[in-house]
């Protein structure tokens, strides 16, 4: 016998399968799911989805951003999905913008090699939809980028951007894929590439359906020069309030975040123009269950636990039953509680981080 020589369950496998799955567990049949009973499980998968962040946020929830730091600008908005910070870094991205040539699909106006010219404004607007720009670096230059920009020309454009790399300018390989992001005009808005690695051609390829229109694109990896990264410092509420001048304006050194229903944060200083770009690691709620096709936003070791934490709560809701005609008692809710809490605990062992505990003693103060 031949296995299937695949490993696309859980990534191309669609929510309404996982969806079926919990209410057979349940005891119900696939025939018995009807648009209410859908509309409920959506409901459910969503809070489940929720109120995992608040158990504890999972390193899958773990990712990179980042933003542009402006001189005398105090305050930053972060994404609305954005729970809570783990580190920030005062960054300086090495542009990555010569020994090379600028590459894009047809042009409507101005030129590739605009985009990654720092001495004009006047960009590039390509031609059709879900166009690309390059950089084909030269022979011999193979760069890992790590951080890229979008800067839009004139008005703030929606993209959805992939970024690929290529080690011989013909067969691309996607290293990031995008989603819907707004960029506003006038700023750089950054993507960050986790898992980079050297190569000679980089680009960025519009996937969502618009039409490219940039002044300024960025392929950037961390500094090798002047002072480096600098990782900040957290403020509690009641030190950032207690700070006496909080416009106090030089390299900033730490920051408050505040986690409410429009996520910001206030650095102290305020950033003079040592730094121009932070880094910072957070996690992030998972993304919404609004379309039966679609997929869940986590891995796969995690898809029993939720098919599990889902048939629980179908379970315990009485209209459960009542639209499925099927009786539910409390030895199959009890049962189900279990598997619920097993399967997450099991899932959850796979998703530590192992690493040694270092100590520093300090004997300053033995024998005084």
């Amino acid at each position: 016998m031949a296995t299937s020589n695949s490993y696309v369950f859980g990534t191309t496998t669609q929510i309404d399968a996982f969806f079926r799955e919990a209410f057979e567990r349940i005891g119900i049949e696939g025939n018995k799911i009807s648009q209410p009973l859908v509309t409920s499980a959506q409901m459910s998968a969503n809070l489940a989805l929720t109120y995992w962040m608040g158990k504890g946020p999972n390193t899958w929830m773990r990712k990179r951003r980042m933003v542009s730091l402006y001189p005398n600008q105090a305050t930053y908005q972060l994404p609305v999905n954005l729970s809570q910070i783990v580190d920030v870094i005062a960054i300086q991205p090495q542009r990555l913008n010569t020994n090379g040539n600028a590459l894009s699909s047809a042009v409507a106006s101005g030129s590739a090699a605009n985009v990654f010219n720092p001495n004009t404004n006047v960009g590039c607007t390509l031609a059709d939809p879900n166009g690309y720009f390059e950089f084909a670096y030269n022979q011999g230059y193979s760069y890992s980028i790590f951080y890229i920009g979008i800067q839009p020309l004139n008005d703030n454009s929606t993209y959805t951007l992939n970024v690929q790399y290529s080690f011989d300018g013909n067969n691309w390989i996607t290293i990031y894929n995008g989603f819907s992001t707004t960029y506003n005009a006038n700023q750089i808005g950054w993507i960050v590439v986790e898992n980079s690695l050297n190569a000679q051609y980089w680009r960025i390829v519009e996937t969502g359906g618009a039409t490219l229109a940039l002044q300024q694109l960025y392929f950037s990896q961390p500094t090798t020069n002047g002072s480096g990264d600098r990782a900040l410092s957290p403020y509690s509420y009641t030190e950032y309030m207690q700070i006496p001048n909080k416009q106090n304006n030089s390299a900033t050194g730490g920051y408050f975040f505040n986690s409410q229903v429009n996520p910001y944060i206030t650095l102290y200083p305020v950033p003079n123009q040592t730094y121009n770009a932070l880094l910072y690691t957070g996690y992030f709620y998972p993304q919404d269950v609004t379309n039966l096709f679609n997929e869940f936003d986590l891995p796969q070791r995690f898809l029993d636990a939720l098919v599990a934490e889902l048939a629980y709560r179908l379970a315990t809701k009485p209209t459960t039953a009542k639209l499925a005609d099927v009786p539910i008692d409390a030895n199959t809710i009890a049962r189900l509680q279990q598997d619920r809490d097993i399967a997450f605990s099991t899932a959850a062992l796979t998703d530590e981080s192992n690493f040694p505990l270092r100590m520093s003693p300090d004997f300053n103060y033995v024998g005084r």
